[in-house]
């Protein structure tokens, strides 16, 4: 696997301050993960996406410590602009982001800023709101349009420009179950389409569910990072942290003899083929 993220000894404090919000911060993401970010408040985490995309330090300042290379650029040379072509950032509240009239508008706000053809950026327009299921709402004013419809719309004002890494900062915290999982399911989706994700969410179940890497932050630090099954069969470790495990491991883990199992499972159709073993194995109907 090719890396397109490599984070090397990464320290970042903010400017006026002098405590390190990342503290010597180093891991590898390759083309084509899908990496949950999870931590208690005040880990870091999005101090870490804004770090990914250059926006800190170069856009708002601050000090820094080591390098981070995109897609074997370092930031440090190109004082953050190696990440604009190849990473895209939708941060928590996809409202306060939209200044245009009309969800068309929106989409091709950022590539008339880059000077795209119109050709390209009709082309892209049509891409990005059939990809995120924007097509017939084009008309319509972005603020008219449900928690869910306004988070895909950031997500297609960013796909629009097609980065290979897309970066999800509690992109999911302000909304509904429904909102939730349209994004989930918009984002799994370009994922198998070959995208590279890196998603903070605070919903472990859904994390557990569909990512394949953890990283896991507490106090500016990288505690964990491994595939998520392995991540996850850590209850002591995760809970001194402050993270829990998903609902399901836990209580596999508790039963975990009597299941016969070397590793719990972490998503809720292997959590349902371990337990209906376990209970045709007891008798219980």
């Amino acid at each position: 696997m090719k890396p397109i993220i490599e984070v090397k000894g990464y320290s970042f404090v903010y400017e006026n301050t002098t405590k390190k919000v990342l503290d010597n911060v180093s891991f590898v993401i390759n083309e084509g993960d899908f990496v949950g970010i999870i931590g208690r408040n005040r880990s870091g985490k999005s101090t870490l996406c804004e770090s990914l995309v250059g926006i800190l330090p170069f856009v708002m300042g601050g000090s820094w410590e080591g390098e981070i290379i995109v897609d074997g650029k370092s930031l440090n040379d190109t004082k953050g602009a190696g990440a604009t072509d190849v990473i895209g950032i939708v941060f928590q509240d996809a409202e306060s982001q939209f200044t245009q009239e009309t969800v068309e508008d929106e989409i091709s706000f950022a590539m008339c800023n880059f000077g795209y053809s119109r050709e390209l950026m009709r082309e892209r327009i049509l891409y990005a709101s059939e990809a995120c299921g924007l097509r017939d709402m084009l008309d319509r004013s972005p603020f008219k349009l449900s928690g869910g419809q306004q988070q895909r719309l950031a997500i297609a004002c960013i796909l629009a420009l097609q980065p290979r890494v897309i970066v999800l900062d509690e992109s999911t915290s302000q909304l509904d179950p429904v909102g939730r999982d349209e994004v989930f399911n918009l984002i799994t989706k370009l994922h198998a389409a070959g995208s590279t994700v890196i998603m903070v969410d605070h919903n472990i179940e859904k994390i557990a569910e569909y990512v394949n890497k953890v990283l896991v932050l507490y106090e500016g630090k990288v505690v964990e990072f491994d595939e998520t099954h392995k991540v996850f069969q850590n209850k002591e470790k995760l809970n001194a942290h402050n993270v829990r495990i998903p609902q399901i491991t836990d209580a596999a883990l508790q039963l975990k003899d009597q299941l016969e199992i070397t590793e719990a499972p972490i998503r809720m159709e292997e959590a349902k083929l371990v337990f209906d073993r376990y209970k045709r194995e007891v008798g219980i109907k």
